[in-house]
């Protein structure tokens, strides 16, 4: 029952921590879809070609 009642409590702390920082997320804080450098499109992912750059 004590395992439980952790669990809950647990779940509640996450849940709070959540709520919380979507409050405080501005409205247009979203993953870019362009590269910061070299402004190729990458959907969120990293640039290939600033990656390809950092490897040589």
């Amino acid at each position: 029952m004590v395992i439980i009642w952790i669990g809950i409590a647990t779940g509640v702390l996450i849940a709070c921590g959540l709520i919380y920082k979507i409050i405080k997320s501005s409205k247009n804080s979203y993953i870019s879809l362009k590269c910061k450098n070299c402004g190729f499109k990458t959907n969120g992912l990293k640039c290939p070609l600033c990656e390809s750059e950092k490897r040589i």
